[in-house]
């Protein structure tokens, strides 16, 4: 309704924010008042700033609203200033993507250390001795002794 979105946020976050297939939010966007696009737009910014993992909800709205209201966004001639807090939410986002992609990176990288030295150590192949005896030393020896005659027969 118009009064959930004069309402700003409470409204997004009542009534609205929990669409999230593009067709409901389309269809709801294209009722909007041309007065209340602005304010619902930076009641989403706000929201995405205050609970930044509601941003992948969020950001359906703010991408339609776009769109739906690109004729008046763009005809508005102080549409730039009124949209600061937008324009430093996303730069906010973009200067930090390079850091979260290098970290993910580093886990990546991690969790297929940690999984190769479980698939090591867990391999059915390779029995894990718990004793460094010299015993078991020679066993290795002989073995690679065994596999170095055969090549070289071949």
């Amino acid at each position: 309704s118009e009064a959930d979105m004069e309402a700003g946020s409470s409204g997004i976050n009542a009534e609205y924010g929990h669409y999230k297939k593009p067709v409901t939010v389309e269809k709801t966007l294209s009722r909007l008042p041309l007065t209340h696009v602005v304010p619902l737009i930076l009641a989403i910014t706000e929201k995405i700033d205050s609970k930044p993992s509601r941003g992948g909800e969020l950001t359906i709205w703010l991408r339609q609203i776009m769109v739906t209201h690109r004729s008046y966004l763009l005809s508005t001639p102080d549409i730039a200033s009124n949209l600061q807090p937008l324009y430093r939410l996303i730069d906010m986002q973009l200067n930090n993507y390079p850091k979260l992609i290098k970290l993910q990176g580093k886990l990546e990288l991690l969790l297929q250390e940690k999984k190769s030295s479980e698939d090591d150590n867990c391999s059915p192949l390779s029995p894990v001795s718990l004793d460094n005896s010299e015993g078991d030393m020679e066993a290795d020896g002989e073995d690679e002794d065994v596999l170095e005659s055969e090549s070289e027969e071949d």
